[in-house]
């Protein structure tokens, strides 16, 4: 059985600035998605779905939280086809650089600005992108990145990948220092403009990876529908 969270399925007036789609009381998350099998969505289904969710800020902001002591998370959906974080930064929270295990994911910026370093191969930093509030971004199956609050605000994101719960890859840590930015690709924020410690809270469940990822081979093949879901660490 799909779990979700209790705050998508309980009954609550939206604000009048919300999206006419979901003051019509259109489903947050579609019903093709909770099905109890193993299925692979499509990234723009990923894109639609948090950027939906994203806009529905009656919805998320009651929820979130920003703990300064480590970055906050909860899980809003997993089902056989695909799991939704919503995360919370404060200024200075990050991840490691990793990967997601072949999965394909999607992130929406709910409020505040966040930087996304990209990462080559060989784990190491390509170029960064901003993404402010109201970006989607959407990344495929050898995505390898960081993501940074290098603001001085406080961020909200939500995330989502197919298939759910494989397992993330971190570079080694003497490949991946903390913090260390290339510069930002200007074109590409004029066009957006968007270690695992863990706090869980309402009825999200929280995961925490330990594994270290093959220097010599860090990505792994999309696996194809019907194999077996393995538990991970938190997704970003």
């Amino acid at each position: 059985m799909p779990l979700i969270h209790p705050a998508l399925l309980q009954s609550v007036q939206p604000a009048p600035t919300a999206p006419a789609a979901t003051r019509a009381g259109v489903p947050f998350v579609p019903e093709r998605f909770l099905v109890d099998e193993p299925r692979e969505l499509e990234l723009p289904d990923l894109r639609d779905l948090v950027a939906g969710l994203a806009a529905a800020e009656h919805l998320w902001r009651p929820l979130v939280r920003h703990d300064p002591r480590r970055r906050w998370y909860t899980r809003l959906v997993l089902s056989g086809a695909v799991e939704v974080w919503l995360i919370g930064w404060c200024p200075g929270q990050q991840t490691d650089i990793h990967d997601h295990g072949g999965a394909l994911g999607a992130l929406a910026v709910a409020a505040g600005v966040l930087d996304e370093d990209e990462c080559g191969r060989d784990w190491s930093i390509t170029r960064t992108r901003q993404h402010g509030t109201g970006a989607v971004a959407g990344f495929g199956t050898d995505h390898v990145h960081r993501i940074v609050n290098r603001g001085q605000l406080r961020a909200t994101t939500i995330h989502a990948y197919s298939p759910p719960e494989l397992p993330l890859r971190y570079a080694p840590r003497q490949l991946a220092p903390l913090d260390q930015p290339v510069p930002l690709d200007r074109a590409d924020v004029s066009q957006r403009a968007a270690q695992s410690a863990v706090v869980a809270a309402g009825a999200g469940a929280a995961r925490v990876t330990t594994a270290t990822p093959p220097a010599a081979a860090p990505f792994a093949p999309r696996p194809r529908a019907g194999q077996p879901r393995l538990t991970s660490g938190m997704s970003v």
